[in-house]
């Protein structure tokens, strides 16, 4: 929203007394000294103390400026979707969220931003790896120049085929920003997904350097950078990343390191789907990827539920590729029974 609407909206009520009631609380009335996007301030009767209530706890207010109309209706929608996400109605979540966000277009703040942290996350739930990572794209744009831009790690781009791996390079390539770190982050992802895909690679645009926030980040863009080249045309190359990933793999935590095992494991089914069929150079590779596949799931992580349903996915293609197809079965079955959690 522009900054001039919501001056004359704290202008026009500043002298109006309103009543507002908060869910879960008793109705407080005073003027009001501010109104966003995110919330509102209110100077208490007798003008010795203020509260600021964010939408999503305003039950209910009158009078009210029809410019706040959007912005209460997203508090209010974003309201049922965190109660929904907590009940584990990931779908219904979703569009609760996915409202909140169209309502709050245009507005900047960190309830926006929250918004679409939290469509993602939804999204995830509901197995939408893509959208779930477009809607974080949008989120790391809509971050503060002084704020850490959010990367949660648990939106890892693995794909089990390649007609979802082109999928997501499509939404990817086609979701260019004007932001430089979730232009970069896009474009990552974007390769990612075009090797897994087999689409032809593109340049990666230069990475912004120098803040503390982008330093935060740079473990996880490593990943991404050297699961590139652990997919890459040449073995040596694959070789070369896998030694680095294995190397990250002992020196960074849950969730990042199971990124590095989905690229080692992809990494070495390459490799075994490369070698000559039947032979034992190709049934231990695929072993060893499907054991990289399979440490993913065996962690049964709640927090990356979609990238165990893929990694499972593949460790069962691994399994099959080393003829080892009642294990694949196996997998495959516990995919199906247990599927991506909420």
């Amino acid at each position: 929203m522009a900054p001039v609407p919501i001056v004359l909206a704290a202008a026009m009520f500043a002298a109006e007394a309103i009543e507002c009631t908060p869910w879960g609380g008793a109705p407080v009335r005073g003027t009001v000294a501010r109104a966003d996007a995110c919330g509102i301030v209110i100077v208490l009767e007798g003008g010795k103390a203020n509260i600021t209530l964010p939408w999503t706890e305003v039950r209910a207010i009158a009078p009210a400026d029809p410019t706040w109309s959007p912005w209460i209706e997203a508090g209010d929608a974003a309201r049922r979707g965190e109660q929904r996400l907590a009940r584990g109605d990931a779908a219904l979540a979703a569009e609760a969220f996915e409202r909140a966000t169209t309502l709050l277009a245009g507005a900047r703040g960190a309830c926006v931003q929250s918004a679409w942290l939290q469509w993602a996350r939804s999204l995830q739930a509901c197995g939408r790896g893509t959208a779930a990572s477009l809607a974080q794209l949008r989120a790391i744009e809509l971050a503060a120049e002084d704020a850490l831009a959010p990367w949660p790690a648990d939106l890892c781009p693995a794909y089990s085929d390649p007609k979802e791996a082109r999928e997501a390079w499509t939404a990817f390539d086609g979701a260019p920003s004007t932001a430089p770190r979730a232009a970069a982050w896009s474009a990552l992802l974007r390769e990612v997904a075009a090797r897994q895909a087999g689409v032809a690679p593109k340049a990666l645009p230069k990475t912004p350097r120098g803040s503390a926030k982008d330093d935060v980040m740079r473990r996880e863009r490593l990943v991404l950078e050297q699961w590139m080249d652990a997919l890459a045309d040449a073995s040596s190359t694959r070789q070369r990343a896998r030694e680095a990933l294995a190397d990250m793999l002992v020196r960074t935590e849950t969730p990042v390191r199971h990124w590095c095992r989905a690229a080692i494991g992809q990494s070495l089914l390459l490799e075994a789907r490369g070698a000559k069929a039947g032979s034992a150079d190709a049934r231990r590779l695929a072993l060893d990827a499907a054991e990289q596949f399979l440490t993913v799931v065996a962690c049964d992580d709640a927090a990356i539920p979609m990238l165990s349903a893929t990694c499972a996915a593949l460790g069962a293609q691994a399994l099959d590729a080393a003829g080892d197809a009642r294990g694949a079965t196996t997998v495959r079955t516990r995919l199906l029974q247990e599927g991506p959690s909420p």
